[in-house]
């Protein structure tokens, strides 16, 4: 099956005008949540393997209902997994909600977890393992990829394997078989031998920072016919930070250079920081270190747009 990429960081098509275009067309929908919240003043200054989720029932992002712009990103996600596609690589800076996404968004019925990729993992975190019991007998638990196939019962649930990527070789060749399709992928149980395989409606979602695709084995990107660089934070992460910083955390992003890239999350913790007190610009240092004044500078210029776009 071919690979396509979706690629939405770099310039259109038609040319930078229209991604000059769609940046002003979000930041001024941002610019309208911001209408009636209290902005801090901001000056300038030379100073820087998770449990099951609770079920939810089919989603979407609707940032709408937020006054957020929908980014072309996310409406990529939405369309791929309203038509059906059950693997999807999401891609690109950290930060930016993507395992949200994986665990939330899409048909979730039969029960989303998350797998957490790293060198020192073992089959007993896809598949399950053996534990002693209190009364001293042992009992197997299962993992989550099995947990995911199996869902409620009735229907597959969803698998989120974060940083897939870096998991060892002799993983990575389960996992390859884990995220085959229905009529390939099986499993049989090393006590019981039953031969497990996943229920209809199972589905998988990769995350990773990666940049490049080819860096990826070229087997696991065949089992994941559609990646989408997911450039713009969710609009539900968004959402939780004070409206003035959400334009410019919706920048910082995907920044050039990397180094200046700063995630939802940093913003997060500065927008903590200046509730509890805080000045700005010792919030800045704290979590931007020498990119604290740029970011203050970037708080200021937004700010200023803000104030001469309600005065026109």
């Amino acid at each position: 099956m071919g690979h396509r990429v979706i690629s939405l960081g770099g310039p259109s098509a038609t040319g930078s005008e229209t991604e000059i275009a769609k940046r002003d067309r979000e930041k001024r929908s941002l610019e309208e949540a911001e209408k009636g919240a209290l902005t801090p003043s901001v000056e300038h200054h030379t100073t820087r393997k998770g449990p099951s989720m609770p079920k939810p029932t089919r989603a979407t992002v609707k940032p709408k209902e937020q006054g957020i712009e929908l980014p072309q990103c996310w409406q990529d996600v939405n369309d791929a997994l309203a038509a059906g596609i059950d693997r999807l690589i999401l891609f690109g800076p950290p930060g930016t909600g993507k395992t949200f996404a994986g665990l939330n968004v899409g048909d979730v019925e039969g029960g989303a977890f998350r797998l957490i990729c790293n060198e020192d993992m073992t089959a007993a975190d896809v598949t399950g393992h053996f534990m002693p019991t209190a009364n001293g007998t042992w009992k197997w638990l299962d993992g989550s990829v099995l947990k995911a196939w199996q869902g409620d019962g009735l229907r597959g649930g969803r698998i989120v394997a974060d940083e897939i990527d870096r998991a060892s070789g002799d993983v990575l060749s389960l996992l390859l078989n884990m995220f085959d399709n229905r009529e390939s992928a099986s499993w049989q149980h090393p006590d019981s031998g039953k031969v497990f395989k996943p229920l209809r409606g199972f589905s998988v979602i990769m995350t990773t920072n990666i940049e490049n695709m080819r860096d990826l084995p070229v087997a696991l990107r065949d089992r994941f016919p559609i990646a989408i660089r997911i450039d713009r934070p969710h609009p539900g992460a968004l959402a939780q930070l004070s409206p003035y910083l959400r334009a410019p955390a919706a920048a910082a992003v995907d920044a050039k250079p990397t180094e200046r890239r700063f995630s939802v999350r940093s913003f997060m913790a500065f927008d903590q920081l200046v509730k509890q007190g805080l000045t700005v610009e010792r919030a800045a240092g704290l979590v931007f270190g020498k990119f604290a004044t740029d970011i203050l500078d970037a708080l200021l210029i937004d700010k200023v747009s803000v104030t001469a776009a309600k005065a026109s």
